[in-house]
């Protein structure tokens, strides 16, 4: 009896220190965040990623999967597929994706249909920084708090404006909707911060933006970004905010990972996993990949290249010139920023011009005399002030000062003639650089009735064997310091 007693007193003391100790230890909660970024309608790596996701799932409580923008527009299985854009968010849906920012690309099908596709996602699209009263968007939640057991995370969605204050996509496709600075709309969300246990920005702005709101917003925890195409292989914090982003593509997956201790947020970390590295695929999505990606139409050769086409110069110049031709303009140009591949050779695919140029843009010809040129020109530059135009039927000169500054625009036609404002110029482009690009010119522009991706798919259609070099077509010149 009395080495019952003991053994009851003991436990009765054991019992009672678990309690006391266990009343001033908090319990320690792990979240583990995976996110990708404009992976741009690319379904081939689904299968590796849906396996790392789900391995990770079997061995961790709490899980999320977000994306940070621009799921569309690169991939012609999914942008011509019948509706488009569908077999993206199927995937997305059969891998558990939780929430997805609005990236300037999602509006590239318009706004019905970009609608529907929401409609159809089994997860949220977040914006914060818009307003669609006079358009027929429904107003999306400028922001989510998910649960992770106890914890809460808020995840706040912004997408990046362009020089004339909407996001880099067709105007067109942004009629009736307001767009607001999304770094000063951000600083309206502070309160984020006391109704979750860690602030999450999921931008589609690019690095640079997200590194100045990281310092200008210490109450965010971390900030997982978009549009910059950034691989953030040693992510780093500033002013104490974990900033990382995955890439494009679909090549890289990122892995954000929150340790908390109560309601505190006492660890956090990120990494980059390349994809083609995953040891192991899901066996049930390779199959509805390999159903979406065999589209026998799609997949018909319609000609050749005798030799690559290499570097956006280079398409680029190949671009421009079959414009040139088909409308006898004077001038062409095409913005290397709607050149979605960095490289053609050998037998050239349907689907392969749709990758390369998938918007559907019109073939517009604009009349511009030398200076609206010049004037074209100078709102195309680059923060490094190159120009991100690619031209046929002449060549720019960029002049600069010493210290970096425009100085002067000049382009001269093929036989080294500078232009002049006595002539009126008719010049082709794509009907993006038509209303999106901010210059002054008299003439709107006429649509010529076809889409820029046809007129480059009947020219390698009729050529068949295609031999072709580019050159340089531009040049930056910076004045000597004196």
């Amino acid at each position: 009896m009395f080495r019952s007693f003991i053994n009851n007193g003991l436990l009765l003391f054991l019992f009672s220190g678990a309690l006391l100790f266990s009343g001033c230890s908090k319990p320690e909660t792990r979240v583990i965040i995976f996110h990708t970024n404009d992976s741009h309608a690319n379904l081939d790596n689904f299968p590796a990623m849906a396996f790392l996701v789900n391995e990770e799932r079997k061995v961790s409580e709490h899980v999320l999967l977000v994306s940070a923008g621009d799921i569309f527009s690169g991939n012609p299985m999914v942008d011509y597929f019948d509706p488009p854009g569908y077999p993206k968010i199927d995937l997305m849906n059969r891998v558990g994706y939780n929430l997805n920012t609005i990236g300037n690309h999602e509006f590239d099908y318009g706004i019905e249909v970009l609608k529907e596709r929401m409609n159809q996602a089994d997860f949220p699209f977040i914006l914060a920084n818009l307003n669609t009263e006079g358009s027929d968007l429904p107003q999306p939640d400028p922001y989510s708090i998910m649960r992770a057991g106890n914890r809460t995370i808020a995840f706040l969605g912004l997408v990046q404006l362009n020089n004339r204050g909407i996001p880099s996509a067709h105007p067109d496709n942004l009629k009736g909707i307001e767009f607001y600075p999304p770094i000063e709309k951000a600083g309206e969300f502070d309160f984020l911060a006391e109704k979750s246990d860690a602030v999450i920005a999921l931008t589609h702005h690019g690095f640079v933006s997200d590194t100045l709101m990281a310092w200008n917003y210490p109450w965010l925890d971390v900030i997982i970004g978009g549009h910059s195409h950034t691989v953030t292989m040693k992510p780093r914090t500033w002013n104490d905010v974990l900033v990382t982003q995955a890439g494009a593509n679909l090549e890289y997956i990122g892995k954000v990972s929150l340790i908390f201790r109560g309601r505190e947020l006492v660890g956090k970390s990120a990494e980059m996993i390349n994809l083609r590295g995953i040891d192991g695929r899901d066996e049930e999505l390779a199959v509805i990949v390999d159903e979406y990606n065999d589209n026998p139409v799609l997949n018909r050769v319609i000609g050749r290249l005798l030799k690559p086409l290499e570097g956006k110069p280079d398409l680029g110049g190949f671009i421009t010139d079959v414009y040139r031709q088909y409308g006898n303009f004077d001038l062409a140009f095409h913005n290397y920023g709607g050149i979605r591949v960095d490289r053609l050779e050998g037998e050239i695919r349907l689907s392969d011009i749709f990758m390369m140029d998938p918007f559907g843009n019109e073939l517009v010809s604009l009349e511009l005399s030398y200076t609206e040129l010049q004037g074209l020109i100078a709102n195309s530059l680059t923060s490094r002030k190159t120009p991100s135009l690619q031209i046929s039927g002449g060549k720019i000169e960029v002049h600069l000062t010493s210290d970096g500054m425009l100085n002067e625009v000049k382009l001269y036609d093929n036989d080294g003639n500078e232009l002049n404002d006595v002539t009126g110029y008719i010049v082709g482009v794509p009907s993006y650089i038509a209303v999106a690009f901010d210059f002054e010119r008299r003439d709107p522009g006429t649509g010529m009735g076809i889409t820029t991706a046809q007129v480059i798919i009947d020219h390698i259609t009729e050529i068949q064997d295609i031999e072709y070099s580019g050159n340089s077509r531009s040049k930056v010149i910076r004045q000597r310091e004196n």
